[in-house]
C-alpha cells in the first residue's frame, strides 16, 4: 500500500496487532508516515507514547471525512469529540457519534464515553456557547485524570473563555485538558416561571427555551470549534459574562 493512503491528522482504527494485541480496536491519529520502516505513526487516543503500524492494520472506513457530502449535509449528531490536533497546520480530527447517548442521560453517557475512549473519569465544564446565541448550549467534557495525553489546545481555547464562576464548578479542571474532548449538547434551561416570577411580570413573555431535540451535520459542529478560535469569540463571551445573562440571556436586561 502506498504512503498517502491515510493522510496526517486521519481517524483511524487499529486492528490486526499480533505482537501488541491490546491496541486492537483502539482509534488513533496520524501524525506522520516512516518511509523507511513503511508505517504510519499513530497517537493513541489516549496516552503519550505513539505507534508505528503497517497500513494493513489501520482502517478508516466508519470514520465521516470532510471531504464526503454527508459531512456538510447528514443532520444527526449531538455531539462531536475532537482529538489534539497532530501539528500546528493540520485540520483537528473530529468524530460524531449518533449511538452516543444525549447529554439528558448522563451516566449512559459517561458509560459509552469510557468505554469507547478508556477514560478514567468524565469531567464536566458548561457554559460552552455557539456563536450569536445568548444562552449556552453545549457541554465541554474531558477526562480530568488524564496526565500523559498530548495537551488538547482547542478545548483549552475553549475553556479559558468560561466565566472563573463556571470554571470553579469543575474541580478537576486546573488549566490543562489532555486527548479528546467533546462537545454535547445540552441547553440552558430556564424560564421566569422557575425563578417564581410569574409570565406577567413579563407582559405575557417568557423564555423561549432551546430546542432540546436539535441535531447538528458534522460541519456545523466543526465550525462550533472553530467559532472558539476567533477574536468573535472572545467578544461574545466577555459580553456575556454575567450568572442572570447565562440563565435568561438578553431578557434580564428588560425593564420589570
Amino acid at each position: 500500500m502506498s504512503n498517502d493512503e491515510f493522510s496526517v491528522g486521519d481517524l483511524v482504527r487499529v486492528h490486526g496487532l499480533v505482537s501488541k494485541p491490546q491496541f486492537n480496536h483502539m482509534i488513533g491519529v496520524v501524525k506522520g508516515y516512516h518511509e523507511n520502516t513503511k508505517r504510519y505513526e499513530i497517537q493513541p487516543s489516549r496516552g503519550s507514547k505513539t505507534l508505528a503500524v503497517k497500513a494493513v492494520n489501520l482502517s478508516d472506513d466508519e470514520f465521516l471525512k470532510p471531504t464526503e457530502d454527508r459531512f456538510k449535509t447528514e443532520r444527526a449528531y449531538d455531539n462531536v469529540f475532537f482529538w489534539p490536533s497532530p501539528n500546528t497546520t493540520a485540520r483537528i480530527p473530529i468524530q460524531c457519534f449518533s449511538d452516543c447517548p444525549s447529554a439528558e442521560s448522563p451516566k449512559a453517557q459517561d458509560t459509552y464515553i469510557q468505554n469507547k475512549l478508556g477514560w478514567q473519569s468524565v469531567d464536566t465544564l458548561n457554559g460552552i456557547e455557539e456563536e450569536g446565541r445568548d444562552k449556552p448550549t453545549f457541554l465541554l467534557l474531558f477526562d480530568g485524570l488524564d496526565e500523559s495525553s498530548p495537551k488538547n489546545h482547542t478545548a483549552m481555547k475553549i475553556a479559558k473563555l468560561l466565566p472563573e464562576y463556571k470554571v470553579q464548578s469543575c474541580s478537576r479542571y486546573k488549566g490543562t485538558i489532555r486527548g479528546v474532548a467533546i462537545l454535547v449538547y445540552s441547553p440552558t434551561k430556564s424560564t421566569f416561571s422557575s425563578m417564581g416570577m410569574g409570565l406577567d411580570h413579563m407582559n405575557g413573555q417568557q423564555v423561549i427555551e432551546a430546542n432540546r431535540n436539535r441535531l447538528f451535520t458534522p460541519q456545523l459542529l466543526y465550525d462550533i470549534i472553530q467559532f472558539h478560535k476567533t477574536d468573535r469569540a472572545e467578544r461574545q463571551y466577555k459580553n456575556h459574562d454575567n450568572p442572570m445573562h447565562r440563565v435568561f440571556g438578553g431578557f434580564h436586561n428588560m425593564t420589570m
